[in-house]
């Protein structure tokens, strides 16, 4: 359901107007194409009962397309004040749609902020909330690490249930989300990741569609937590991928010489039918995630 706002300066004049010229130690680049931002919102899906955490909306042009895609509530984190008066003039157009605040998106608790705006649905049933964000490229994998290490203790956005992420990456960094075993792309982050959710690739933004451009392609994903997970240590399967996938296109028994106790960890991985002549970008999720479970062995 389309919703009309009343006619606002272009995202370009506002950036004029109040000089939001964009900082680079906050890694900021801003989507001014509304066709751009529609496609994003398009992509979080059917937003007319949803409540959206828009991570970094800057001067607000992707918060106007999740405004006029009908969203029931908005709910904006932005660390920089500068564009206070932008998205006040957004918010006064909103019509009580959109709630602002000016916060550090790493520091913020999701949980307390949607809890006025929110009902917690049971984890098995479609969720109403939704995480969307161009989000800085400097801070995007610490707040994806963030989201990933709450959903199994149902914290942050996930307290409400199963709570979908539409963000966009870097092109590199996207591709890694996304990536199954056995493709170039393939190593920690797609095991983290992909434990916990779905991750799916939507399209691609060129560099020259940011102001100003960076020197890299954006990527927009779209990730859902499962219903189930697959059974993992969590603390251990981000230690021990930070370890071995660093020393990629080794073969696992080579690889694990970066982990205290190798030899004992070559025994358990042997023991649980796995092999040592794979490259650790051959080993699947479940393989992954199975060998976390037997860390207390060794």
């Amino acid at each position: 359901v389309m919703k009309e706002l009343p006619k606002l300066p272009t995202i370009r004049d506002l950036i004029r107007v109040y000089g939001l010229g964009s900082k680079k130690q906050l890694s900021q680049n801003f989507l001014l194409d509304l066709n751009i931002t529609q496609r994003i919102a398009k992509h979080a899906g059917d937003l007319t009962n949803s409540t959206v955490i828009e991570i970094g909306p800057g001067p607000g042009g992707l918060t106007r397309s999740l405004l006029t895609s009908g969203a029931k509530q908005v709910i904006t984190i932005e660390k920089d004040m500068r564009f206070k008066p932008a998205l006040e003039l957004l918010q006064k157009a909103s019509a009580g749609r959109l709630k602002l605040i000016f916060a550090d998106a790493l520091a913020v608790d999701e949980a307390e902020i949607l809890s006025t705006f929110a009902e917690k649905q049971p984890w098995e049933e479609e969720c109403n909330v939704k995480l969307v964000g161009n989000l800085p490229f400097g801070v995007s994998t610490p707040l994806l690490l963030k989201w990933l290490r709450q959903i199994p203790e149902r914290k942050g956005p996930f307290a409400f249930g199963r709570a979908s992420m539409t963000l966009m990456f870097q092109k590199e960094v996207a591709e890694r989300i996304a990536a199954r075993h056995s493709s170039r792309d393939y190593g920690r982050l797609s095991v983290m990741v992909q434990q916990s959710c779905s991750a799916n690739i939507c399209f691609n933004i060129p560099g020259q569609a940011f102001v100003p451009p960076p020197k890299v392609t954006g990527t927009v994903v779209r990730m859902e937590p499962k219903i189930e997970a697959v059974p993992a240590n969590l603390t251990v399967l981000e230690y021990i991928l930070r370890q071995i996938f660093g020393t990629k296109r080794k073969k696992m028994s080579n690889a694990i010489k970066n982990l205290p106790h190798h030899e004992e960890v070559g025994q358990l991985i042997l023991s649980n039918g796995l092999s040592l002549d794979k490259r650790p970008e051959e080993m699947t999720i479940e393989e992954w995630c199975k060998l976390s479970m037997h860390f207390d062995e060794w």
